[in-house]
């Protein structure tokens, strides 16, 4: 049974394998916030945190007597909460461009998350499929990976964010991208090198590359 969160303290409820709490956490290891991490089952959901999350959804943070369950609401109120470093640029227009990115990476019809999603719990030829666009997807997009240290910047944002996990798991998913792809494999060593990476990978992450 788990105790519910402190008002005082930083508590992230997190599934140990799941790409959006993989995410949260790689936010609050490179931030070095002071947190709590509670890691949970989508299968058995404490009543804890159903209590605090009626979307029944993972992750789930809870700071300062406030809960909150989108990726895209906690990991810009992390970046606004904790503002260094900082993780969106502050000019509007560049940062609309990286929400933009974010929610076609993790929210949209068809988007990267879902394809890892489909990959992992799909039969075979829907994991066949998915994996083969993802593949295509991470191909085309080689020229932006090549034209800065990070997507399309040159420091690390919350799109980075987003895309690290997928890319620990290449592995896994059984997706590799060949010689030709080294744009793609140096951004991903870039982005495992950065501070906190490795703090907030899992027992279950570790094995995955």
């Amino acid at each position: 049974m788990l105790s519910k969160p402190n008002p005082a303290s930083t508590t992230l409820y997190s599934a140990s394998q799941e790409l959006e709490s993989h995410a949260v956490r790689f936010i609050m290891a490179h931030k070095s916030i002071e947190r709590e991490v509670v890691e949970v089952s989508f299968e058995e959901m404490p009543e804890e945190v159903l209590e605090l999350n009626p979307c029944e959804t993972l992750p789930t943070l809870f700071d300062r007597g406030m809960v909150l369950y989108d990726l895209s609401v906690i990991m810009e109120y992390l970046d606004e909460r904790f503002p260094f470093p900082p993780l969106l640029p502050v000019d509007p227009i560049e940062k609309a461009e990286k929400r933009l990115l974010i929610y076609r990476f993790t929210r949209a019809d068809g988007c990267w998350y879902e394809l890892v999603n489909t990959i992992l719990n799909g039969n075979k030829k829907e994991a066949d499929a998915a994996r083969k666009t993802l593949n295509g997807n991470l191909l085309e997009l080689l020229p932006l990976f090549a034209h800065k240290p990070y997507f399309k910047s040159d420091t690390m944002t919350l799109v980075d964010v987003c895309i690290a996990p997928i890319l620990w798991r290449l592995d896994v998913l059984g997706i590799s991208l060949g010689e030709k792809a080294k744009p793609i494999k140096d951004y991903a060593n870039r982005l495992f090198e950065k501070e906190g990476f490795h703090d907030s990978l899992t027992f279950a992450e570790k094995d995955f590359n």
